[in-house]
């Protein structure tokens, strides 16, 4: 039984720190990988990367491992990493949080998420950066704290853009909203962060067989701004799917 932490675009491990130590602390089996080609196992060259690397990183973790009863959390672009992992995987999942998350369904890629002038804003800046392998972090909004700002802004990588573009496809064939399809799933939405994709995604699923949902009166860089928020819900989830604590 285990807890596994999945980043978000241009991110790494890291993000997930402090909220991954205060699960620790609480007794549970906390994983946090960083997919490859980014942070520090960007070192890979983006031409090589994909959605499907980054799904076969947390699948492979889950085998390898050999995790059962997981309860497996997306942040952001992670939304598109855990859909694929759990359909590969689905024996092996216990419960899903979406955490402001991207829901694709087959064949959908990030791309044919997110608003038109976005996805031109990524191809022009990823055109500019390195000829259209990776995008650089578009700006966002900074955290409370600038010196945190200015630390994280050190540790972003460029997202190697074939995890963008390339479309999830199921390889059990089931759809993304088939409740009996898919371990019991929440989505936990960052209301503060206005216009976004992620709240109509949760407008989407509410009420859906299979889903609950929550809010945090947060922007959408909650893992990193609010970690202490972030552990008491995933926790909370946790608790509620009977996820053991080993290590309490």
């Amino acid at each position: 039984m285990a807890i596994v932490l999945v980043h978000g675009a241009w991110s790494g491990s890291w993000s997930w720190s402090d909220a991954a130590r205060l699960l620790r602390h609480r007794g549970y089996e906390v994983h946090a990988p960083t997919l490859t080609g980014l942070a520090e196992r960007s070192h890979i060259a983006p031409k090589h990367v994909t959605l499907e690397s980054h799904i076969a990183d947390i699948a492979g973790l889950l085998r390898y491992e050999d995790l059962t009863k997981v309860l497996l959390v997306g942040h952001s672009y992670a939304g598109m990493v855990i859909t694929g992992a759990a359909d590969r995987e689905r024996e092996r999942i216990a419960g899903m949080i979406y955490l402001d998350a991207f829901l694709p369904e087959s064949g959908q890629a990030l791309f044919d998420i997110i608003a038109p002038e976005g996805r031109d804003l990524q191809l022009k800046m990823a055109a500019e950066f390195d000829g259209g392998q990776s995008v650089p972090r578009p700006p966002h909004a900074p955290p409370p704290d600038a010196g945190l700002a200015a630390k994280w802004a050190s540790m972003y990588t460029p997202q190697p853009i074939g995890t963008i573009e390339q479309p999830y496809v199921s390889t059990r064939g089931v759809d993304t909203m088939d409740g009996a399809a898919w371990p019991p799933r929440h989505y936990a939405l960052c209301a503060a962060y206005k216009g976004s994709a992620f709240q109509k995604l949760a407008v989407k699923v509410k009420g859906k067989p299979g889903w609950t949902g929550s809010e945090f009166d947060a922007q959408h860089d909650i893992v990193r701004t609010h970690p202490r928020e972030v552990a008491d819900r995933i926790a909370g989830i946790a608790s509620g799917l009977g996820i053991a604590r080993p290590y309490a």
